[in-house]
């Protein structure tokens, strides 16, 4: 028990949303939103993935973590990192395979992502804006993903949900370096806020916050879509803001982590809305709260600072 207990904290398992909200849009969005094994495999390798990142985050880190976070799996010996990196390397290939099986679009588009996951965390998550843009491509791309491996095509809709996904997660990932901006200080990690300046970063992060909105109301006008899946905007735009807004009075960590859970929450209703424009309000209701109530009971019964 143990051992799973350990392996759950390295995949961050609060954190289960994320990649399947992010996948849902261009999955529904090209089945009509209808259900089906090819959006269920696609929601699988999105969610696999995303666990194989974080393992493979503690794997590129632990000699940072070695100082700042003593308590994660690998410097405490909970794991060892080769059993971090063996996990984490034979979920990405599964990942890739089932991929194929899926159709080749998809298997190169998940190696695509692979890639960037493998950069982010070796490389650009260190690199101050660098990291901040790798990132959010990555989490966007995932709603194309969920595209082509129900019907091998991108809609024109889904590019929205690519756009605003990408530009919200980005002036997320600028938020959430702000919660270990004195820990990244004090061992040489060149964040965003400590290569742009706080201010300049917060105002970056507070603009692509606004066009990501301003792109996901767009098809209310330019695709005649049903109005409703606005009401998730509107409620995302609260939490997000809400949460935000001590850490832009006082820029802090413990204002930065306040602000990454109502990001999170906000993430877990805006990533899908554009599902509204296939399901009617209460199907998308039916999908979006459970997964939101799941995530705030893990996050307080783990106790795990993600």
């Amino acid at each position: 028990m143990d051992i799973i207990r350990s392996y759950l904290r390295v995949i961050r398992y609060p954190l289960f949303a994320i990649p399947i909200v992010a996948t849902l849009p261009g999955a529904l969005i090209a089945s009509s939103g209808q259900l089906s094994w090819r959006v269920g495999l696609a929601l699988l390798i999105a969610l696999f993935g995303y666990f194989a990142g974080m393992m493979k985050n503690d794997y590129f880190h632990q000699d940072r973590d070695l100082i700042v976070n003593p308590h994660r799996p690998i410097p405490s010996k909970d794991l060892s990192s080769h059993q971090v990196l063996v996990s984490a390397s034979v979920i990405y290939i599964l990942c890739v395979v089932f991929g194929f099986m899926l159709n080749y679009k998809a298997g190169l588009l998940v190696i695509f992502l692979v890639m960037i996951s493998h950069l982010y965390n070796a490389i650009l998550s260190q690199c101050g804006v660098w990291g901040s843009v790798s990132l959010p491509i990555g989490i966007g791309t995932l709603s194309v993903f969920g595209a082509i491996a129900v019907s091998g095509q991108v809609p024109r809709l889904v590019w929205y949900a690519f756009t605003a996904t990408a530009l919200y997660d980005f002036g997320t990932h600028i938020i959430t370096t702000f919660k270990d901006i004195e820990l990244d200080r004090r061992v040489g990690v060149l964040s965003t806020p400590l290569q742009l300046g706080v201010w300049p970063a917060l105002i970056l992060s507070a603009v692509a916050t606004f066009f990501s909105f301003g792109v996901a109301v767009l098809p209310y006008w330019t695709e005649s879509v049903s109005w409703h899946y606005i009401s998730w905007v509107i409620l995302a735009l609260v939490a997000t803001v809400v949460a935000r807004i001590p850490l832009y009075i006082d820029p802090n960590e413990e204002n930065g982590y306040l602000a990454l859970k109502g990001s999170m929450v906000g993430a877990i209703v805006f990533f899908p809305c554009l599902i509204g424009a296939k399901l009617a309000f209460w199907q998308s209701a039916l999908i979006v709260l459970p997964l939101l109530l799941l995530t705030l009971t893990l996050l307080e019964i783990s106790k795990q600072k993600v």
